[in-house]
């Protein structure tokens, strides 16, 4: 009972200090990353579009988050905020941060820790500067983590007594974690490689009683377990990018993806340097990995100890805290990722997740050894919030996170400022014309969709007469269709493709009615698009 109430308690703790920080930095100071209000905004269409629907959740985006944000947004009409503010996305990442310390005390406390040595530990991982940004700002990071340290929680258990329960959490879990982020992906093929490597480290026990066969057998009835799930949702979703959007890998190659902002990754003056050039970009991961890597420092101090570096456990947290580097590298080679600092966070969380065994380890070597090794964990996971919040302050480590802090300042504020500008415009032009109909690729404008009160008068991605709409605005009732400027990834907006001259040089079809701030236009469909003839 009172490992139960302190667990809570701890819960309730970490939930209440992301709540707040991030209903003041939301609401008060409304800033909010881009990508944690498009997830909102992604859920919004499915409740509050013109054409509500589940499949508006998207193909692009894993949906687990957007799915999970459903529910808070059913308040929406009481409160507004929930969606315009994304306060709906920071009150998930709360949850998952809490849901995190909440799992990492309760399996230090199962594994013989003390109560005041695991309550410092899980405090100093909650509130470390970077995963406590993350579990405030309504990113999908949070909920990752939280997925991530659940495996390998329940894979430790798993060394211990090989109970296909303990696999089944692992495989459940590594499923939600894909559908959080394909980061899974490299996660779930070394979690697969460590369950052969541990299975196979037992060998010598195993072969007293079993055959070569019969070990063969173990490992894939393991594996099957383990990775069914995750295969399924895997198939499931390539199914419906297939059904819903006509290509089975939409997620990966449209307009809206990674692959589909290649171009401008080529000419990003961080990345750019990186495309083809493998040690550059090691040289990149390196740098950006050192601050969340000290964790791991503790767990080689114990092994150094016990004289037991060379066991396979040792080997697999090594392959699993390796394995999203590995795939950032081969995506910085290749040109398709951003390299953001959060992308290399994950060692960190893993690390501690693996700390409750290491440590159960050590302490069955000695009290003295043991209470070494705790104070050693403390002070690198001290150091390691230390060396995030210097790398923070760096705007050439981490924008992201340099912006948040210095948010008075920030893109993103004024892109929030300008999008409530030009959602009040629409409201006031819908309110003198309730039958207005006004066309926008939210791929750029999901900011300005989710301040608009009509959301009804919008025609929007989703909806699914948009391609039509696009293709005839006058014959299908449009009145105006708002448009940004055609530059960096803006230029992969739907209207801006369609159209390519419309925003610089205007068309016979529509006039430009007004010009906003952030290089946003309107304009107005003033008949239909003339027909081209064709060569007699």
């Amino acid at each position: 009972m009172r490992l139960s109430k302190t667990v809570w308690w701890m819960g309730l703790l970490v939930f209440l200090a992301e709540l707040s920080f991030g209903f003041w930095m939301a609401v008060t100071n409304q800033y909010i990353p881009g990508d944690a209000l498009s997830r909102v905004a992604n859920a919004y269409y499915v409740l509050y579009s013109r054409d509500p629907h589940l499949a508006a959740i998207g193909f692009v985006w894993n949906p687990l988050p957007s799915l999970l944000t459903l529910p808070v947004l059913l308040a929406w009409p009481l409160y507004p905020e929930l969606a315009s503010s994304g306060l709906a996305g920071v009150i998930l990442t709360g949850l998952a941060a809490a849901g995190t310390a909440m799992m990492l005390f309760h399996h230090f406390i199962k594994r013989g820790q003390p109560y005041f040595l695991s309550l410092i530990l899980c405090l100093l991982v909650s509130f470390n500067p970077f995963l406590f940004l993350y579990g405030s700002n309504g990113m999908s990071e949070s909920l990752f983590i939280f997925f991530l340290v659940w495996a390998v929680l329940y894979l430790t258990k798993w060394f211990d007594r090989s109970g296909m329960d303990s696999i089944i959490h692992v495989g459940v879990t590594l499923t939600f974690a894909f559908l959080t982020r394909y980061e899974a992906v490299a996660f779930g093929a070394c979690l697969a490689l460590s369950v052969v490597l541990f299975i196979w480290s037992q060998r010598r026990i195993i072969l007293e009683q079993w055959t070569y066969r019969e070990i063969y057998r173990k490992i894939e009835a393991t594996e099957i377990v383990l990775l069914s799930p995750v295969f399924y949702s895997g198939i499931l979703w390539i199914v419906l990018n297939y059904m819903i959007m006509n290509d089975p890998l939409y997620f990966l190659r449209s307009n809206y993806s990674n692959l589909g902002q290649a171009q401008q990754l080529a000419e990003n003056t961080s990345i750019g340097p990186l495309i083809g050039h493998p040690g550059v970009a090691m040289q990149f991961i390196l740098i950006r990995s050192a601050c969340f890597v000290l964790p791991l420092a503790a767990i080689l101090f114990m092994r150094l100890w016990q004289r037991t570096l060379f066991h396979m456990d040792f080997a697999i947290i090594l392959l699993l805290i390796a394995s999203i580097p590995a795939m950032q590298f081969v995506m910085l080679v290749k040109g398709s990722s951003y390299g953001w600092l959060r992308f290399f966070v994950y060692p960190l969380p893993l690390a501690a997740a693996w700390l409750p065994y290491e440590l159960q380890r050590q302490r069955a070597k000695g009290p003295f050894g043991y209470w070494t090794a705790a104070a050693v964990s403390v002070l690198l996971l001290l150091g390691s919030a230390a060396m995030t919040w210097q790398a923070m302050q760096k705007y050439e480590l981490a924008p992201e996170e340099y912006e948040a802090i210095h948010y008075k300042e920030s893109a993103t504020l004024q892109k929030t400022i300008v999008a409530k500008q030009i959602a009040e415009d629409l409201d006031r032009r819908v309110a003198e014309n309730p039958e207005l109909h006004i066309l926008t690729d939210s791929f750029n404008a999901f900011q300005i969709i989710l301040n608009v009160r009509h959301s009804n008068n919008l025609v929007i991605t989703s909806d699914r007469d948009f391609t039509p709409s696009l293709a005839a605005p006058y014959e299908r009732k449009v009145q105006f269709i708002l448009v940004p400027n055609p530059t960096g990834i803006a230029g992969l907006n739907a209207v801006n493709q369609k159209y390519g001259e419309l925003y610089e040089k205007g068309t016979s079809w529509a006039r430009l009615e007004k010009e906003y701030a952030g290089g946003w236009r309107l304009y107005r469909v003033t008949g239909p698009i003339p027909t081209q003839r064709k060569p007699s």
